[in-house]
């Protein structure tokens, strides 16, 4: 860290310790009508660059103000002082840019399967560790069969879809291009067509939380299937019932892959503790009790937001065909049940 000296009288100065800046060798009195923002402001050392948000204190008399966020390595940074006496204090600061080990790699990508439907609605992007915002589109591509870029692919919403920890990112098609009767679907067609085979690429310059890039760059190989609208209705579901006494898995299996991370969370044994999984990519839940199950009718309820990957709820498909004079108002609420017996 370099910290330059006060342009000023030596007896007050501008100092930081690495977390918060102070003016040494003055005394805060009242603070001025203006705020103490108009005493002592930060901000990186660029033209045009607003003062740094954060927040101030006084302690027997020493001004302080804490940045909101950590300064970054290897940028420049400048802070100015106008103090009600009228003298200006100012103080470069700057932190080396340290060399970063990359350790943060692409887990996995869902749906797993390798055949999508051409209206598939979203993919998981699943990270080893907390990951940067703001570099997504530039950091994910889609490629045809003949190595070009698949344009407006994704749905590129600035306010990038993580989850709260910042290792999951959720990367919406297009809906223009997935539901029937919109412009974009009838100019330019869906993303993905039927017959034809895709690369996911992703960059491995992406940085993650820390600044460093990816240990390696990613790619999922896949290929278009059919469309799917129908609902992934739960009577076509295959239920594994267990033995009693024993903590063997409860087996759901679905005809068609499910939405990976509503199936984590949207399917319930109520009554009944014990940890869910998806397996089988994606065409499968188990449920394994905490306890041996206990003989009786057990029921399973899962939410009608479930969907399966594309966008299909349990009581309604994603979308119907808008040149249709029959067109459907109904929203998804409530949840759907099954029963199972165990013996």
């Amino acid at each position: 860290m370099l910290l330059c000296g006060a342009l000023a009288a030596q007896t007050a100065s501008i100092q930081f310790d690495g977390t918060v800046f102070r003016i040494e060798g003055w005394k805060a009195g009242v603070e001025p009508a203006s705020g103490w923002a108009s005493v002592l402001a930060v901000r990186v050392d660029a033209a045009d660059a607003p003062s740094m948000l954060g927040s101030y204190s006084v302690a027997e008399g020493t001004l302080a103000f804490r940045p909101r966020f950590p300064l970054a390595d290897g940028v420049n940074y400048w802070a100015e002082a106008a103090l009600p006496d009228g003298r200006k204090l100012a103080a470069a600061v700057a932190l080396p840019r340290r060399e970063i080990s990359a350790t943060t790699q692409v887990e996995h990508v869902y749906p797993s399967v390798d055949v999508l439907p051409s209206n598939v609605l979203k993919l998981y992007i699943h990270f080893s560790a907390p990951m940067s915002r703001g570099e997504a589109w530039q950091r994910i591509h889609l490629l045809d069969d003949e190595g070009r870029a698949v344009p407006l692919a994704f749905l590129e919403i600035d306010q990038e879809l993580w989850d709260a920890d910042g290792k999951r990112l959720t990367a919406l098609f297009d809906p223009g291009r997935i539901k029937r009767g919109l412009v974009p679907t009838t100019e330019i067609g869906a993303a993905i067509t039927e017959g034809r085979s895709y690369r996911l690429v992703i960059d491995k310059d992406w940085h993650d939380a820390r600044g460093a890039a990816l240990v390696a760059g990613f790619e999922k190989k896949f290929r278009g299937g059919p469309s799917e609208r129908k609902i992934p209705s739960p009577e076509r579901w295959k239920i594994e019932a267990p033995l009693a006494g024993s903590s063997a898995a409860l087996v759901i299996r679905f005809p068609a892959p499910m939405d990976a991370a509503l199936l984590e969370r949207m399917i319930q044994i109520p009554e009944v503790a014990g940890t869910g999984v998806v397996t089988d990519v994606e065409r499968e839940w188990r449920f394994t009790p905490s306890a041996p199950w206990k003989p009786g009718n057990y029921k399973i309820v899962a939410d009608n937001l479930l969907e399966d990957i594309a966008g299909n709820h349990l009581d309604r498909p994603f979308d119907v065909d808008l040149s249709s004079t029959r067109l459907s108002n109904a929203t998804s609420s409530g949840t759907s049940t099954l029963a199972f017996t165990v013996r």
